[in-house]
């Protein structure tokens, strides 16, 4: 393939289908996940399954790990505190979840997926199969972002789904800077991990107020 139809641009684009399907059509937080989640493991094992990748667990320096975290934990009490400002479902967090399937013993596994496997695969996709080396923001980080505002705008007003947008596309260039700096994937997997339990976290205590 050459231009820009290549197996790596045109996986830049299969997050956004993942969601829109999942998401819109078959209207499951499940099926949303699952189509992801199958997307990135085609790409690593099948696309460019002889590429070597970065550890997940090389890379720590203490400075930069601790200050990422200590970032990445900001985003629950963040979310708790603005909620009222951005929030935009029409019957409550508890109600849009449960209307995607997210309710009783089946929420409490999809967080334990949020916050564990799925990181880890974004971080092997994002962050090391896809990455493009450059030190400037990519296409790549444009579109980490942009499968996210597919879901936020479920949840969120307009503009901060946009100002989320451009935090997310922040986000994943530093985890990208992190990578390659200390030629390992260990900052931005545990960081990102921080960032979603803290978001699970906050979710689980909007949902019962």
């Amino acid at each position: 393939m050459s231009g820009f139809f290549t197996s790596r641009n045109i996986f830049l684009l299969l997050p956004c289908i993942a969601v829109l399907t999942g998401l819109y059509f078959l209207r499951s937080a499940w099926a949303t996940i699952l189509l992801y989640h199958a997307v990135v493991v085609m790409y690593l094992f099948i696309v460019r399954r002889n590429r070597p990748r970065r550890g997940l667990f090389e890379g720590w320096n203490t400075l930069s790990g601790a200050g990422l975290i200590l970032l990445c934990a900001c985003c629950g009490p963040l979310l708790v505190l603005l909620w009222p400002v951005i929030e935009n479902t029409q019957y409550g967090l508890s109600a849009t979840l449960t209307a995607f399937g997210l309710k009783g013993a089946g929420w409490w596994l999809f967080a334990a997926l949020y916050v564990s496997f799925h990181p880890l695969l974004e971080e092997l996709f994002w962050r090391d199969a896809l990455d493009p080396g450059s030190r400037r923001i990519d296409i790549v980080d444009v579109a980490f972002a942009a499968y996210h505002v597919l879901v936020l705008t479920n949840f969120l007003k307009i503009p901060w789904v946009v100002v989320v947008f451009f935090v997310l596309m922040m986000a994943s260039w530093l985890w990208r800077r992190m990578a390659e700096k200390y030629q390992g994937l260990v900052i931005p997997l545990i960081s990102h991990m921080t960032a979603g339990l803290g978001i699970m976290t906050a979710a689980c205590i909007l949902s019962i107020r």
